[in-house]
């Protein structure tokens, strides 16, 4: 017997590429005076309100992420033109940096 798709099957099933990977819930961040928690909310129970507020708090997670993304690069490129290898620690890399380097 074949059972019916459920509505949030339905809408994953939707031509856009993101669709297929829409959550379950969402986190919906705490407001700041208004709702003092984060409220986490299954996605058909959300209102529009609700999934803009969550994907705010996506996209301020994303930027932090992106943000260390690129000093962890940094901090790799710089240690290798330092001649740093493979296996050295960070702390060994840089150990011999000075202010006026910091400056430049």
């Amino acid at each position: 017997m074949k059972t019916k798709p459920s509505l949030l099957d339905l809408l994953r099933q939707q031509s856009s590429m993101y669709m297929r990977d829409l959550p379950d819930s969402v986190r919906i961040p705490a407001l700041d005076g208004s709702r003092p928690d984060d409220v986490i909310r299954p996605v058909l129970d959300a209102t529009i309100d609700d999934i803009a507020f969550a994907v705010q708090g996506l996209e301020a997670e994303s930027t932090a992420i992106h943000r260390r993304l690129g000093a962890l690069r940094d901090l790799y490129e710089m240690a290798r033109k330092r001649g740093a290898l493979g296996f050295t620690p960070v702390s060994e890399a840089f150990a011999r940096l000075t202010t006026e380097e910091v400056r430049k």
